[in-house]
């Protein structure tokens, strides 16, 4: 018998009034329950980081900022890559066996 939970955490932050700076690091917060329950700690998560585009429904999920660490822990600190251009439509995915958006926020190019 297959587990037929999805593990898709609702993200916390970063939210539609994070401003980051690339090369930067920062603490991803999710929710470490699905419908009331906790998630198991062998559910192991990996975080991307994408942007959206005007009228496309792609992620350009381009970047993995973490993976392999348990899902339960609702946090993860990860650093930023140093040569993100500044957008307004960044997004974080968390994913378990599936996965979760956050909203869009602003990433700012780094100070080099």
């Amino acid at each position: 018998v297959t587990n037929a939970i999805v593990y898709n955490p609702e993200i916390i932050s970063p939210n539609e009034s994070s401003k980051w700076r690339a090369g930067e690091t920062y603490t991803i917060q999710w929710s470490p329950t699905i419908s009331g329950q906790s998630i198991p700690e062998e559910i192991k998560g990996t975080i991307m980081l994408g942007y959206l585009e005007e009228g496309s429904m792609n992620e350009n999920l381009h970047w993995t900022l973490a993976k392999d660490f348990q899902l339960s822990s609702g946090a993860q600190s990860i650093t930023l890559p140093s040569d993100l251009e500044t957008k307004t439509s960044y997004i974080i995915v968390v994913m378990g066996n599936s996965g979760n958006a956050s909203a869009k926020f602003t990433i700012r190019a780094s100070r080099s």
